[in-house]
């Protein structure tokens, strides 16, 4: 992330802009907050804006790309072609490039890889479907959430008609990704994708580009492509088997992404019965007379509790029945901007909001009704809870309600990890039946 420069925008369409992301060819990326979310705003240059076909199928491809549903491509949540400057807007990736991470941390672990694996091979099978290629697919353009990769940069994405030269003849994308076909000027397919992703999960594995390094001269790297194999050693035998499958010469005999991730759960499957065969080994040597013995003897106990709890409710069981048979107290809770309100009964409340990259000491909730409740409402991030799901952190509300009023307004406020500020508004309806 870099500070913004002289002549870079304060603001693009709704967004505020905070920082640089980066910049490239097609482009410079910003981080920017519409005061409730982040996201990673895409500025086209503007020579590219001249060629009437270029901006016609950035239209095509910004339609195509909304339509895609997947939790590893990083989602299109705004654009505007047709300003200037045109930009795209994708949900902000709190994370750091497959780059950066394996040259920082080293390759990945067997068991992390087959994991992404299946994100990448999924975020394709996802893009696949629309008819789209991204055609330059990268270890910069993966990045990598808390919650798994995500496939980001579709700036020179194309329908399956277009082929792997420009008019000028120049090759866009960076060839040590490179499928063959990319350098003999063909009809593109997903299978460019297909390719460049087993070189990735290479380089994954293995911590080395399979092809020779990136600042390697492009002659060296089609040679390589064109005529040789990787060097398999590195590698265990389920990630060359896979891997294999992917970077054929021939396009026609690599895996498509949906039968590559029917080979990864087959991979996934043999990995988890490894590891838990010596577990399964001492289960059996259960399985003797003294075994047999053990688990009559827990089943025997088991029913005698179960018996005993049906027909001899305890005393404090009792009284929490009856206390909650006596509760008649309803609360509704409406969100801004949320639809759909969320409805509980007695005088425990508790919802949730789901934002990205929250900090828990950030967050304050003021209420705006007086008298206040006695003991006010508190919120707390939930880790790894799904009820947002996995691209977003989970803010738990909860307190205590009385019927002093009926009516009670917040605002509830806080940070992020990203430096942007979040806050919502709600009230919460009591009725005391």
């Amino acid at each position: 992330m870099e500070r913004l420069k002289k002549g870079d925008p304060d603001q693009i369409g709704p967004w505020q802009v905070i920082n640089r992301l980066g910049s490239g060819g097609m482009g410079i990326v910003y981080l920017g907050t519409n005061g409730t979310r982040s996201a990673a705003i895409k500025v086209v240059r503007d020579f590219l804006l001249e060629d009437v076909n270029y901006k016609a199928r950035l239209n095509r491809e910004v339609a195509t790309l909304k339509k895609v549903k997947s939790k590893f491509v990083a989602e299109i949540i705004d654009s505007d072609v047709e300003s200037i400057p045109a930009w795209i807007a994708t949900n902000y990736v709190d994370g750091p490039s497959l780059k950066t991470a394996i040259e920082n941390e080293g390759k990945l672990t067997e068991a992390d890889w087959i994991e992404f694996a299946v994100g990448i091979i999924s975020a394709l099978e996802a893009v696949h479907k629309l008819g789209v290629i991204h055609r330059d697919i990268k270890p910069n353009n993966i990045l990598l959430s808390n919650y798994g990769p995500k496939l980001i940069d579709f700036g020179i994405s194309f329908s399956n008609d277009a082929t792997s030269l420009t008019k000028t003849g120049i090759l866009t994308g960076t060839s040590a990704w490179f499928a063959p076909e990319q350098f003999l000027d063909r009809t593109l397919t997903t299978a460019v994708d297909i390719f460049a992703a087993g070189s990735i999960l290479y380089f994954a594995a293995t911590g080395k580009i399979p092809w020779g390094k990136e600042d390697a001269s492009v002659a060296q790297v089609m040679n390589r492509i064109l005529n040789d194999e990787p060097e398999w050693s590195s590698l265990s035998s389920d990630q060359a088997k896979l891997i294999k499958e992917l970077i054929h010469k021939d396009p026609k005999k690599r895996l498509n992404a949906t039968n590559a991730l029917i080979l990864l759960k087959s991979l996934q499957n043999i990995s988890s019965s490894s590891s838990t065969g010596n577990n399964q080994k001492k289960f059996y040597q259960l399985n003797t007379k003294i075994g047999k013995a053990f688990w009559a003897l827990i089943s025997v106990s088991s029913i005698l509790v179960f018996i005993l709890l049906i027909y001899f409710p305890s005393q404090s069981n009792q009284e929490n029945y009856a206390e909650k048979t006596e509760k008649s107290l309803t609360w509704l809770v409406n969100i801004e901007g949320d639809d759909n309100p969320v409805k509980g009964m007695n005088e425990n409340v508790v919802f949730y909001i789901c934002d990205q990259s929250v900090i828990e000491k950030s967050l304050q909730i003021k209420e705006l009704t007086n008298p206040p409740l006695k003991t006010p409402l508190k919120a707390i991030v939930l880790a790894k809870d799904l009820r947002c799901g996995k691209d977003f952190d989970t803010i738990e509300i909860s307190g205590i309600l009385d019927i002093k009023k009926s009516l009670r307004e917040y605002i509830i406020g806080g940070a992020t990890q990203v430096g942007t500020v979040i806050q919502y508004k709600f009230e919460i309806e009591v009725k005391n039946k």
